[in-house]
């Protein structure tokens, strides 16, 4: 469909116009007709020479320029083609001739995908031709192309924006994941800090206990000494020395006992009788 409505119909046209008057014409027109020539035979370099050399001798020539954009839209040198339709409408002589290089422009600007300008030579020609009916076609088309391209663009400007969505979404997630596992490390630590504290609380009070309990005991310690000093020390002997210390004490106490006897006996008064 697209190789259709690109078709140069005009270019037909032309050719057999000069093929038709190539001997009556003057040295541009002959020139005309040799590129006119290798463009039937598919020789566009030829032909472009052709036409560019036609166009030198007549620079106003409508037809020059006109089949020059031929050539080159056929060889794909769109922008010079666009070029040369623009010129030829510059020096069409009838708003048919004008309509004719407007709607081959409008043909060159949808083969290199610039629908908007595409779009404004397609109106620009019907305007200058309102009864042609392939320029109307050729709108038509444009204009459906333009507005699937507008949707095509709607649907990746949601489709972006919807990754950008889901891109963001996740970044929060991720976000709100690593907070809630920084809170849950902090917690964690917090707790691990308060059994430390803890510990070391219960630690300090031992500790202290300890250091009291123990200054307590070296205040006491002089008196304990001085009241041991007043007691008799036991003495640590043997076995045998304490049996021998027992007899001794034995004797000495036997000793005692007889002492004590001879005493009494020493003073105990006599009965004297009396001699009544």
């Amino acid at each position: 469909m697209l190789r259709r409505i690109l078709g140069m119909k005009y270019c037909i046209v032309i050719t057999c116009m000069l093929f038709a008057s190539a001997f009556g014409q003057a040295q541009g027109n002959l020139d005309l007709y040799r590129g006119n020539q290798a463009y039937e035979s598919g020789e566009m370099e030829t032909a472009n020479q052709h036409y560019q050399t036609a166009i030198s001798k007549n620079p106003k020539t409508f037809k020059g320029y006109l089949n020059l954009g031929n050539s080159q839209f056929r060889n794909q040198e769109l922008d010079d083609a666009a070029a040369s339709f623009v010129q030829a409408a510059a020096n069409s002589a009838t708003s048919e001739e004008k309509a004719r290089a407007l709607h081959n422009l409008g043909n060159t600007q949808l083969q290199a995908s610039k629908l908007d300008e595409a779009i404004k030579s397609y109106k620009d020609a019907l305007r200058a031709n309102p009864a042609d009916n392939e320029t109307r076609y050729n709108l038509a088309y444009a204009q459906r192309l333009k507005k699937e391209q507008e949707q095509q663009q709607q649907d990746q400007q949601q489709q972006d924006q919807q990754q950008q969505e889901n891109k963001d979404q996740q970044k929060q997630d991720q976000q709100q994941e690593n907070k809630d596992e920084q809170n849950k490390q902090d917690q964690q630590e917090k707790q691990d800090q308060e059994k430390q504290d803890q510990q070391n609380q219960e630690q300090n009070k031992e500790e202290q206990q300890e250091n009291k309990e123990g200054n307590e005991q070296e205040q006491n310690k002089p008196d304990e000494e001085e009241q041991k000093e007043g007691e008799p020390q036991p003495i640590q002997i043997s076995p045998r020395e304490a049996e021998q210390m027992l007899e001794a004490a034995k004797e000495q106490d036997q000793k005692v006992q007889m002492g004590l006897r001879s005493k009494k006996q020493k003073g105990k008064p006599k009965n004297i009788e009396k001699d009544w």
